[in-house]
């Protein structure tokens, strides 16, 4: 049900070169503090006796959350199923043109490594908005992703940087997943390539054109996407990534990159064809995907996903031994700022573990901070005490400092462990050294940030979602 487990191998081998002999270790580099036998779920879970298959939450006490987050100003979340209402797209227009020139950065810019004039850049984006854009009173259209894709703050397929080696594209906001709804509410031709601006359900923004497909109705739009939590004609994907099969006889769907948390529906066994692409259907599930025609418009496609891929019918029981194995599936992924490189950062990293049980996360840390209910500060506590408040948690428990979460492991001779997807920090034990690792990592919270502080002094919240 839920797929791999990651094991870190200590293997000696033996290399023969010109006569001299090597003995390489293949080890796995972790943090000082974690062993081997730490870089699994099942160490963990191990730990914590008959609680860990323990439900925290049920189904419908989570579609409460949902809405309780949906409702929340802090969270900054949108209900799109209920944004109908017609708008002025001029004023739209003029207001997306102003945010453009706002968001101009005043520090030394660099589009692909290149360094640019950053007036004159945003400059044009803006002018390209101003010509392109649509007037008049509109409606909202109803769209969804049919790839991995990206929201960005402008409309630009460049990678905007304020350094030529900078490892974040700083103009993207969040991504969205395969069948990922989105309400598009403007368009805008810029330099050739057409985006839409609109808002997913944690963000508004810009996304690439060819990234999206429109819905003839909103019905159709409602029927590919939403789920109840406790429906069963659903799957959702519960490992970090996998690509449907390639196949030349359907190019829409061929290696298609499903990430975890996307939901497809599954086909009503009445209306499963005889064979789907030349193949047939045994030890296969058989799912609705959209695809994009020339002209935009929604293709809803048949497609398989073999018995062996980490998904699951409907959303898994919240358990802490769940979490964490979903948890582990990114252990070694890139880390992605937003999205980019078809990865994640922290706070998606939470958000996606998270979808699999059926929660709407808000897209940023200080966001998911503000979920009702959930909120413990930790922030004026010492760190004796504080390792006390955060080993009496549940493993699977989110934490957090500005500007990063992680997702809380357990505590061992007293020191607390987590698993997040971070960007850079200094090893827990030798001379205060901050490497950049963006990678998703196991490391104690006795791991040191630029300040020299380390992450457990620098936690100040516990989100915990099961108590509301």
């Amino acid at each position: 049900m839920i797929g791999k487990k990651i094991m870190a191998v200590l293997l000696a081998s033996t290399i023969m070169l010109g006569g001299f002999t090597f003995t390489v270790d293949a080890k796995v580099s972790t943090e000082s503090k974690v062993t081997d036998e730490m870089c699994t779920a099942d160490y963990w879970t191990s730990l914590m006796g008959d609680s860990e298959n323990v439900v925290l939450m049920n189904q419908s006490a989570i579609a409460n959350y949902n809405q309780l987050a949906l409702n929340t100003p802090d969270c900054n979340m949108h209900d799109i199923a209920h944004m109908d209402s017609g708008y002025d797209a001029t004023a739209l227009k003029e207001a997306l043109v102003a945010d453009v020139i706002e968001q101009m950065p005043t520090k030394d810019t660099y589009a692909n490594g290149v360094q640019i004039d950053q007036s004159a850049y945003y400059s044009a984006v803006a002018n390209w908005v101003q010509n392109t854009a649509w007037d008049g009173m509109a409606y909202p259209k109803y769209a969804l992703a049919v790839q991995q894709t990206q929201i960005k703050a402008i409309p630009t397929v460049d990678y905007i940087g304020y350094s030529d080696t900078d490892s974040d594209d700083e103009i993207i906001l969040s991504s969205m997943r395969v069948n990922e709804p989105f309400l598009v509410k403007q368009c805008a031709v810029v330099n050739g390539v057409v985006f839409y601006y609109g808002y997913s359900n944690n963000v508004p923004g810009w996304v690439l054109g060819n990234d999206i497909a429109f819905c003839d109705t909103k019905n159709e739009w409602l029927n590919m996407w939403q789920t109840d939590i406790g429906d069963s004609n659903f799957l959702v994907v519960t490992g970090d990534e996998f690509s449907l099969s390639e196949s030349y006889y359907s190019p829409a769907t061929s290696n298609l990159k499903l990430t975890m948390g996307t939901t497809l529906k599954l086909v009503p066994e009445n209306d499963v064809p005889r064979n789907i692409a030349m193949r047939g259907t045994w030890n296969n599930y058989v799912v609705y995907v959209p695809t994009r025609d020339a002209n935009g418009k929604m293709v809803r496609q048949i497609a398989l996903i073999s018995q062996g891929k980490d998904v699951n019918v409907g959303y898994l029981p919240l358990t802490s031994a769940n979490v964490l194995k979903l948890s582990f599936s990114y252990l070694g992924n890139t880390y992605g700022w937003g999205g980019m490189l078809d990865s994640v950062d922290c706070s998606a990293y939470v958000r996606n573990v998270y979808k699999c049980f059926g929660f709407e996360m808000p897209r940023n840390t200080s966001w998911q901070k503000k979920v009702p209910g959930t909120f413990i500060d930790v922030s004026a506590l010492d760190d004796a005490t504080k390792t006390g408040t955060i080993a009496g948690c549940l493993p699977g428990t989110p934490l957090y400092f500005p500007g990063h979460t992680m997702i809380y492991l357990g505590t061992v001779n007293g020191t607390c462990y987590v698993i997040s997807a971070l960007g850079s920090a200094s090893d827990s034990t030798g001379a205060l050294d901050v490497k950049v690792q963006n990678s998703v990592s196991i490391t104690s919270l006795d791991v040191r940030r630029r300040n020299g502080n380390t992450w457990l002094t620098s936690v100040d919240t516990i989100v915990v979602p099961w108590a509301i």
